[in-house]
C-alpha cells in the first residue's frame, strides 16, 4: 500500500456504489407505491359504488325485521293446502312444461345452424360470424319474460307467447354455448374428412357432430331445466301456465290455494332437476 492512500484499488472497488442496483430499488419502491395507490383508489371506488347502490335500492334491514312477523303469519296460514282445484292445477303444470319443451325444442332447431355459422372453425363466412355473434348477444341480453311480454302484445295472452319468449332467448344462449363446444373440437378429424373431398354437410355429420354431441346434449338439457323454472314466471306476465294461478292466489291472499301451487311447482322443478342431472351424468 502506498503512503497517503488509505485503501487499495480492490478496496476502493468494493466501496464503489452500485448505482444501477440503487436505481432499480428506487424504481421498485416507486412502482410498489403506485400499485398501492391504484389498489386504494379502486377499493375506495368499489366502496363508494356499494354505498350508493345500497341507498338507491333503499335497503332497510329495520323494515325487513319489522316485516318478519307478517311473513311468519303468512307461512302459518299456508297450512293446510287446498287440493280442491288439483285437476286444474295439474293441467296448468303441464302447460308450463309444454312451454319449456316446445320453446327449448324450437331453440335447438335454430341454434344448431346458428352455432355452425358463428363458430370460428366451422363458419364459411368470418364476417357473417361477427354479425351473428352480436345478434346472439342481443337475444341473450333480453330476458325471457321481456320477450314474452312483447309477444303477448302480438299474439295475445296464452302459452304461445311464452313459447316464443323461451325460444328467442334460449336460441341466443344455445348458439353461444354450442359455438364454444364446436370451437373446442380437435381439427384433425375435420381435416381428415375434408381431405376426401366431402361437402360441409357430410363433414358436419361424420366429423363435427360425433365429437360435439355429448356437449350439445348436456347444454340442451341444462337450458331446458332452466326454462322449466322460467316458464313458471311467464305465467305472471300473461303467458299462461301455473304462474298465472300463482299470481291469482297471491292477489287474493288465498294461502291454502297458494300452498298447493307451491308444492306442485317445487315437485315439478325437483323432478326435472333430478332427471336432467341423471341424463347429463349418463352422457358424461
Amino acid at each position: 500500500m502506498t503512503e497517503g492512500a488509505p485503501f487499495s484499488n480492490a478496496q476502493e472497488k468494493s466501496y464503489t456504489p452500485d448505482f444501477e442496483a440503487i436505481l432499480q430499488a428506487e424504481q421498485h419502491r416507486r412502482g410498489g407505491l403506485w400499485r398501492l395507490l391504484k389498489q386504494g383508489f379502486w377499493g375506495l371506488l368499489a366502496v363508494a359504488v356499494l354505498v350508493a347502490s345500497l341507498q338507491t335500492a333503499e335497503v332497510s334491514p329495520q323494515e325487513f325485521l319489522q316485516g318478519l312477523p307478517r311473513l311468519a303469519d303468512w307461512i302459518i296460514r299456508l297450512w293446510p293446502p287446498d287440493f280442491t282445484e288439483l285437476p286444474s292445477f295439474l293441467e296448468a303444470i303441464w302447460e308450463t312444461l309444454a312451454i319449456a319443451i316446445v320453446g327449448t325444442g324450437a331453440a335447438i332447431v335454430f341454434a344448431v345452424p346458428f352455432a355452425l355459422l358463428v363458430a370460428r372453425n366451422t363458419t364459411p363466412l368470418p364476417w357473417l360470424a361477427t354479425l351473428l355473434r352480436g345478434f346472439s348477444n342481443l337475444l341473450r341480453g333480453i330476458d325471457t319474460a321481456i320477450f314474452a311480454l312483447l309477444f303477448v302484445s302480438i299474439v295475445g295472452l296464452g302459452p304461445f307467447a311464452g313459447v316464443l319468449g323461451v325460444a328467442f332467448h334460449t336460441t341466443g344462449s344455445m348458439a353461444k354455448l354450442y359455438a364454444e363446444v364446436l370451437e373446442t373440437i380437435p381439427s384433425e378429424p375435420i381435416e381428415a374428412i375434408e381431405a376426401t373431398g366431402t361437402d360441409r354437410l357430410r363433414t358436419f355429420a361424420f366429423a363435427v357432430l360425433p365429437e360435439a354431441l355429448p356437449g350439445l346434449v348436456g347444454i340442451s338439457l341444462y337450458l331446458w331445466e332452466f326454462n322449466v323454472r322460467s316458464s313458471v314466471i311467464l305465467g305472471i306476465v300473461g303467458a299462461g301456465g301455473i304462474g298465472y294461478e300463482l299470481l291469482v292466489s297471491l292477489k287474493l291472499l288465498d294461502f291454502p290455494r297458494l300452498a298447493t301451487i307451491l308444492i306442485l311447482i317445487l315437485t315439478m322443478v325437483s323432478l326435472i332437476d333430478a332427471l336432467s342431472a341423471y341424463l347429463r351424468q349418463r352422457l358424461g
